[in-house]
């Protein structure tokens, strides 16, 4: 049943698509931008031709239709990119200063957008061999990091009550405002079930970050935000015992933990850019060519490890470290990978 329902969806999104293409189609032809009276919709244009003769006017009412569907395959995704550069380098011919030139973030690294499916997608741990992906935290034209939210952490990522826990938990009060980590685009912004009010945010770099427990949004699926824009207010919506936000880094739908990119305490970025690897515990990431790490309470070895995508023997050799090691707050550790 579940596979009938599946195959009824995509036929009807690729039914939706085919017909808002040839809807598109007619009026470019009316227009004579694609061809004379003579030329036949249905025989002589093709999707990418149609979406790359489109004017601004007609592009913006393209997205605005695509918006209303639950899903938009990847390879429309990258048309639409690539008519909104050719707009984007054309208006920037004359000028130095850089601008996005995407509407869809990331899209040559997902399969499609959807609006419906929090984590559609989860290919990076089904991956085999050694997996890893370089990706730009902070600067550029894609803006700085921006803290969520100031406030103290209440629970970390990982193993929790019997369940996995796959953010941080940031204590705040109903009606504190929560903020977008980064630039990018709101992909999810509603209801839904343990993570009552919820934002996802899609962004340039390929990261998702969700803001969860909400008691109220203030985007809408399909807005384009800059970092430290407003996502919600701090509430207890959901799975939740009390108000805080829920705070979540994924990549390609698979968690992330936090701490491994920001520092709560000094509220940055931890590296302005990263590595994401494979591990057999989940995904890594660490400052491509090695980095040294100031231990913090809690730390050991194992941790580490898993951390920077290595190995506990490894970590031992590289600092001379035996037998079973305790590690000390504030004490410096070198990684290699």
């Amino acid at each position: 049943m579940d596979i009938l329902k599946t195959y009824f969806s995509l036929k009807v999104n690729a039914i939706l698509i085919l017909s808002m293409l040839l809807f598109f189609a007619t009026k470019l032809s009316a227009k004579n931008i694609v061809g004379g009276p003579e030329d036949s919709v249905s025989t002589s244009l093709k999707p990418k031709s149609l979406i790359q003769n489109m004017n601004r006017e007609q592009l913006s009412s393209l997205v605005d239709f695509l918006f209303e569907m639950d899903t938009i395959p990847r390879d429309l995704m990258n048309e639409i990119n690539k008519a909104i550069a050719t707009f984007n380098n054309e208006d920037n011919k004359n000028e130095s200063k850089n601008t996005v030139t995407s509407i869809f973030p990331a899209s040559d690294m997902y399969v499609s957008w959807e609006i419906n499916n929090l984590f559609p997608e989860k290919d990076m741990l089904k991956l085999k061999g050694d997996t890893s992906v370089a990706l730009l935290l902070n600067g550029g034209e894609r803006g700085d990091y921006f803290h969520p939210f100031n406030g103290p952490m209440t629970s970390g990522f990982g193993w929790r009550d019997s369940a996995q826990h796959n953010g941080v938990d940031i204590d705040l009060n109903k009606g504190d405002k929560v903020c977008a980590a980064f630039d990018g685009m709101v992909r999810i912004a509603k209801r839904n079930g343990g993570f009552g009010n919820v934002v996802i945010v899609r962004h340039y770099n390929g990261l998702e970050t969700v803001y969860a427990h909400l008691s109220k949004l203030k985007v809408k699926p399909g807005q384009v935000i800059i970092a430290g824009q407003v996502v919600g207010l701090g509430g207890s919506t959901g799975h939740s015992t009390g108000s805080h936000l829920h705070f979540e880094v994924r990549f390609k739908g698979v968690p992330i933990n936090p701490k491994y990119l920001i520092s709560f305490k000094q509220q940055r970025l931890l590296y302005d850019a990263i590595t994401i690897k494979k591990t057999k515990w989940g995904l890594a990431a660490f400052p491509t060519g090695g980095a040294e790490h100031i231990v913090e309470k809690g730390d050991t070895v194992f941790e580490l490890a898993k951390r920077y995508a290595t190995t506990t023997v490894s970590i031992k050799e590289i600092n001379g470290l035996t037998g079973r090691v305790r590690l000390k707050p504030g004490q410096i550790i070198c990684i290699a990978q």
